[in-house]
This record gives C-alpha cells, structure tokens and sequence, in this order.
C-alpha cells in the first residue's frame, strides 16, 4: 500500500433517499451521503427532503464528521432556471458541502454566483475519459462522478488529472449511456435526463429478424443488467486513485443502505490496515436477501455481455429456498432448503409472471408455526395467479428476521466522535471545560456560580469525569482531563448543566463546516460570430467518416462543416483543453435545453451553433431564444431536429444476433451494431416543424437515397420558406 493512499483515504458515499436511510447510511459508517431536494433531482420518486428536513439532516451529519452532497442532477428548462438557483442559494446558506449537477447552464452558473461552493459533474454529465476530467476541472469542477462504462484502466488515467474522481460500485446500472438514455422520454414521455424514468430496460424485449421475434433461452428481457457489486474490488479501485467510492440507491430501504454501506466499511477499513476482505457467505446472502438481479463487476473489470445481463428476470431475485410440491385449493405445499419466518415475501417463478407471496401462515405437519428449517414440507396459503406447478422455484424476496435485526443495529450502532475535554476546577473561579474534536473546532463553557471550597465531601475528579463521560443525544465519546482540581463543592446539577453547554455548542461549530463569501454577480461574455455551417445539418451514418466510438472521438457531419459534437467533452491539445477544430457545432447529446447552457458552449472558441435538445417543445424553445436574446442581444445560431431515428440508446459491448428489438406493444426498434457500441434507435423517425430556430438538424439511418433527397429538400424549404418571410415582413 502506497503513502499516497494511506494519506488519502478513499471516501464511503451512500445514499439518502429519505431521513431514515440517512440514519442509516450514517450509522452504517459512511462518509458522506448524497440526497435531493424535492425539485430537480434524478430520483424524483425517491422521498428525498423538504427544506426544514435537509437542515436537520445536514445538522445531523455534519455532528458527526459525515459530509453532505445534493443532487440536482436534471437537465433544466428555460423558466425552471431562477427557481433553480434560489435553491442552490438555500442550499449554500444551510452549508451543503457540494452540488451534483448535469446541466451546464447550471453548473456556469453555480460556479460563477457561487464560486466557494463545490461542485461535482454528476455521472449525467457522462464524463468518462481524462481530457473530460481536465477539462471539467479547468471549468471548475471538484470532482468528476465517472460514467459507469469507465474501466479500471481509464480511471486510473482520471485520477491523474488532479480531479477528484468518483466510482459507482454498487447497485443498479444503467445499460445505456448515462445523460444519453431517450427511451423513456421516447416511449413514455418520462424524461430520464429529468428525474421521471420510467426504466424501460427492466421491461421485455424480444430480438426480432425483421419478420417475427426470436426467443433467446436466456430470457426475455433483452435490456435487463444485473446490479453492480465491486466490494471485493475495492484495493484495485484504492490503488487507481478514486476518491470516493458510490453506493447506488435512493429509492432503497433503509435496511438496504445500512448493510450494504457497513459491509463496504468493513472492507475499507480492512485495506487500510493491512488486512484482506472477502464478503463472508452469510453476508453475501444477506445482500442478496436485501437487493439484488445477481451481481456483476459491470465494465470496471471487464465483464463480459453474458456476465452483465440477466434476460432471465429484471426485478429483485432474492434467494431460492425451497421448491414447489403440489398446488391445490390456493394452498402451495413446498419443500425447503432454507429457513422460512413468518411474514417473509415469497416469489415463486412462474409464466406469464411469477406468483406473489407472503408466509402470513405457515403449516407444517398439521400444524401451525412461526419458522421452518431446511428439509421441511410446508404448505403455504397463496390465492395469487397464476397458480404455481409442480417443480417451480420458490424464492425469498423479503426476510423479516434480517429487517428485524438490522433495525435494531441502526438503533443500537450509535456512531461517535472521539473528543478531548479538559476541565478546571479551582475555588474561587467559576468551572471551566474545553472540548475539542480534531477537527479545528474548540469550544469553552463556564459555569455561572464561583466554585467555593468543599466543606464535607469535595466533588472528585472521578466523578467529575464520570458526570462528563455522559453525552446525553450528543455523538460524543470523550475523554476527560483534569487539568486543575482543588477540594470543591458543585451541585451535580449544575455539573450537567455546563456539561449540555458544552456539547451543545460544540455541535454548533461542527455543524456549521464552511465560511461562505457570498453570491457574486452572473457574468458571460458570448461573442457574436459569424456561423459557417449551412442552415440545415445533416447527420448520416452511413457517412464513411463518422467515428463509432462514442466514449472517445465526435461524430464528423458530412456537410465539409469541422465537427458536430456529439461527445460530452473533446479530445483536446496541449493549451486548448476544449476543441482542436476551427468550427464545431455542439451536438444534440450536449443536452442543451437552457439559454445558460447554449451560451456556456457558445462562450469556448470554435463553438459556432447549438443543436438543442429533441425534449424541448416549441414554447420551451421560444423562452430559450427570448431569454438568450434579452442576455446577450443577438440571436444564436441554433439547430433543431426536424426529422430522424433518434438513439434511444447507446451501450457499450453490446450486441444482438438479429436487427431488430421488439416491446410488448410489437414496436420494432432498429439496432445498429457499431462494434464498441450499439444503438437502439427509435421505430419511427421523430420529427417535428421548425419555427423559430435558425437552423434544422436532420438525422438519415435507414431511408434510402430517394427518401433521403426528399427529407434534405422538405427541410431547406422550410428554412428557407421561413427567412423569405421574415424578410418579405421586414
């Protein structure tokens, strides 16, 4: 082990999807743990904290030396962006120690108003290479939360950028591109990218030849990932340099958050002292009793597709306990090959869904219990369709006994923090008692009366330190010295009285970690230049120059135009961390869907237009415009896509063996194999008018050439229809 790790020790990060799962995950031993508000949080539907609960909840963190991080990792719309801001300003005043953020109008202007308030690239942002980890660290990121595509190898280059960088390793995956996923937004109208997902890879689909589907023996959820466990991998992601390691799981339980954040403790510390960690089995199938798809070392350790995926099921599996006998009068009679409470939820795998359970009566022998062991016959009552066979697995999704147990660990585990208290006590003064943590922060109280000689039995200094040893709902663990000790009187009232003092105004300072400066006003320059790209972009790929590799080059427009930036952030040279081209359009994968985000990429030198989002609507794109205009006084050069198979999906090593992915509802949604990736494109071309943007963006996949040539011209007659009558108006 290095010093450079011993001296910076990795960061625990867990999830707060509510105030009972940050107890937990704060008793559970963590470092830090992220939430959200109730606005502008990727995890909408996660309980997530009103204002007067995130100020307990950072109180009662920062008490106990546990960092505080807040999600507003959603892309924002034109009139979302004040009320945004006037949240990262209650934020900043109640002391929250960093912001996650996706979209860039947000991030430059957090860095800009708030420059003392830390900043993180949340995992949306899709920083996944080291030029984007100088780069965001030139802009003023702290930290960089890694896609989940990132290998071992790649954030072992990251980390040698000086950014801090952050590493899932545990937990749900996205099988897309983080920031990049339009399936849900395509489908369902629930945009990923805005805190509403609606997790279309955890539904089925089908591989389809063209003609019919192709059932796969592995299952029928094409899409489904297995939930990401790289606790036995924590010396290799020490020894790469992350900073923090993230445990997934804000709509988790608190049961969840707790084991799953004191298992990686454990095995954190362990490196630390020089121990190896293995996951002992009954810890391993108590994670798996809690969450869990089955396990994979995801890309970070080089899984393979088969390793990753789980056709077979896409929901929590728990762990088969026993197998069904016989079923008759809605009473399930199994055999078990482990133990069974009452009250346990139960899954028995069944088709055309599974049969759901619970163990409310458990008969065994003829009579009724509470438990059964292994080797039992049970018979369980399940009135639930479709009504089990012969010979199907029975599953335990829920283990009362488990919750039980960690319920009371939560409760009992209380975490302190080690402090030294000094008193004095010495006739004729008032007592005096100093506490301080380590942590910068001393404290002194001193007791109202004057201390008077003892005139029978004098207050001792084991009592005295016996009084102070007791912290009442205070976090502490002190230890007492007695500096001056004369024969002195004291009602040991008065005693825990400057004691409460003491500890109450020590959690006064801890609680509040920073001296912030202010907010500074909004500054931007945008230069008005001279757009060299055509009014109407055209993106094909059947393009012989466009790169396939998403995570490392843009993708080349075949217009003679520079580069469309497809990418999140570019491989630069030596003095220019942003661009290496001339002229460049960002790209609609940039994700710009504010007037603050198109200036920020307008404002680095080659950027010359914007392609905005396809989530945007026209009113929301005449707030973009109006509000740009108002700003900076000039209009942008801004794309909007007018026609195309928008991907829905890129992942990475991913591949099919037929052309075609069909949903329950037979939509058919074409898949291109590119190699290192494959996208999912949409069943039908998307395509809306223009009115109002300079320029129309058009994507061609699979039209032929004479369906090309229409579309090319539908879309310069609209543009140009549009400028003639804006000039015939003039």
């Amino acid at each position: 082990m290095s010093e450079k790790h011993l001296n910076h020790k990795i960061e625990l990060l867990a999830p707060a999807g509510n105030p009972e799962a940050l107890i937990a995950a704060v008793q559970g031993g963590c470092d830090a743990v992220y939430l959200g508000i109730r606005n502008y949080s990727a995890r909408a539907f996660a309980g997530n904290f009103d204002h007067d609960e995130f100020i307990e909840a950072v109180k009662y963190c920062h008490v106990r030396g546990v960092r505080v991080y807040v999600t507003m990792n959603t892309l924002l719309f034109e009139e979302e962006i004040e009320r945004a801001m006037e949240e990262v300003a209650f934020l900043y005043e109640h002391d929250a120690d960093a912001l996650l953020i996706q979209d860039f109008g947000l991030f430059h202007r957090v860095r800009t108003e708030y420059p003392d308030f830390e900043v993180h690239c949340s995992t949306q942002m899709h920083v996944h290479n080291a030029d984007g980890c100088r780069v965001m660290k030139q802009e003023g990121a702290a930290r960089a939360v890694l896609a989940r595509e990132t290998p071992i190898e790649v954030i072992r280059e990251c980390a040698k950028t000086g950014i801090e960088i952050e590493v899932f390793a545990y937990g749900a995956l996205c099988v897309a591109y983080s920031g990049q996923c339009l399936m849900s937004e395509s489908v369902k109208n629930r945009s990923g990218n805005r805190g509403v997902c609606a997790q279309m890879c955890r539904l089925r689909f089908y591989e389809n030849d063209g003609e019919a589907r192709c059932p796969s023996p592995e299952g029928e959820y094409a899409l489904a990932m297995k939930d990401l466990n790289l606790i036995n991998d924590i010396p290799a992601l020490i020894e790469a340099g992350a900073s923090s390691l993230k445990i997934e799981g804000r709509m988790k339980r608190r049961e969840y958050v707790y084991l799953v954040t004191r298992t990686f403790r454990e095995a954190i510390d362990a490196y630390y002292s020089g121990r190896t960690y293995r996951i002992p089995a009954e810890r391993e199938k108590e994670l798996e009793l809690l969450f869990n798809r089955g396990f994979t070392r995801g890309h970070a350790f080089h899984d393979t597709q088969k390793q990753r995926m789980t056709r077979f099921r896409p929901n929590h599996m728990g762990v088969k306990i026993g197998t069904v006998v016989s079923f008759s009068n809605n009473k399930v009679t199994v055999d078990l090959i482990d133990h069974l409470y009452q009250h346990d939820g139960l899954r028995i795998l069944n088709s055309p869904a599974d049969t759901g359970l619970t163990a409310v009566r458990i008969e065994k022998k003829g009579k009724l219990v509470n438990e059964a062991f292994p080797g039992d016959r049970v018979i369980l009552d399940c009135a639930s369709k479709p009504h089990p066979k012969k010979g199907q697995i029975l599953l335990k999704t829920t283990d009362t006994h488990l919750h039980e147990r960690i319920d009371r660990a939560i409760e009992e585990d209380t975490r302190t923090v080690p402090i030294k208290v000094s008193c004095s006590a010495e006739a004729g003064k008032p007592l005096l008692l100093t506490a301080e943590d380590g942590d910068h922060n001393q404290v002194s109280v001193t007791s109202e009366q004057i201390l008077e000689p003892a005139r029978k039995a004098p207050l001792s200094a084991e009592r005295i330190t016996q009084i102070l040893c007791k912290t009442g709902d205070e976090p502490y663990a002190p230890v007492v010295t007695i500096e001056h000790m004369d024969d002195i009187f004291m009602p040991v009232s008065a005693l825990n009285e400057v004691r409460r003092t003491l500890y109450q105004k020590l959690s006064e300072a801890r609680a509040k970690r920073h001296t912030r400066t202010g907010r500074k006003p909004y500054v931007m320059n945008v230069p008005c230049i001279s757009c060299t790209f055509p009014p109407v972009l055209i993106d094909s790929s059947d393009d012989e120059t466009k790169n396939t590799d998403f995570m490392k080059l843009p993708v080349i427009s075949e217009n003679g135009c520079d580069k469309i930036l497809h990418n999140r952030v570019i491989l630069s040279e030596p003095g220019n961390l942003w661009l290496n081209v001339r002229h460049a359009v960002a790209g609609m994968t940039l994700n710009v869907t504010n007037s603050y985000a198109a200036a920020w990429l307008l404002s680095h030198p080659g950027v010359e237009g914007v392609i905005l989002s396809s989530e945007l609507r026209t009113p929301q794109i005449r707030s973009l415009i109006d509000a740009f205009v108002s700003r900076y006084g000039f209009e942008p050069m801004l794309y909007q896509l007018v026609y195309g198979r928008r991907t829905l999906m890129w992942i990475k090593d991913y591949h099919l063996a037929h052309p075609y992915l069909e949903d329950l509802q037979k939509r058919c949604y074409p898949v291109m194999d590119r190699g290192f990736v494959t996208e999912i494109l949409e069943p039908e071309p998307y395509v809306s008018e223009n009115s109002l943007c300079r320029g129309s963006y058009v994507i061609l996949t699979t039209e032929d050439r004479n369906q090309s040539e229409a579309i090319k011209e539908e879309a310069y007659e609209e543009i140009s229809g549009r400028v003639q009558g804006i000039r015939a108006q003039g």
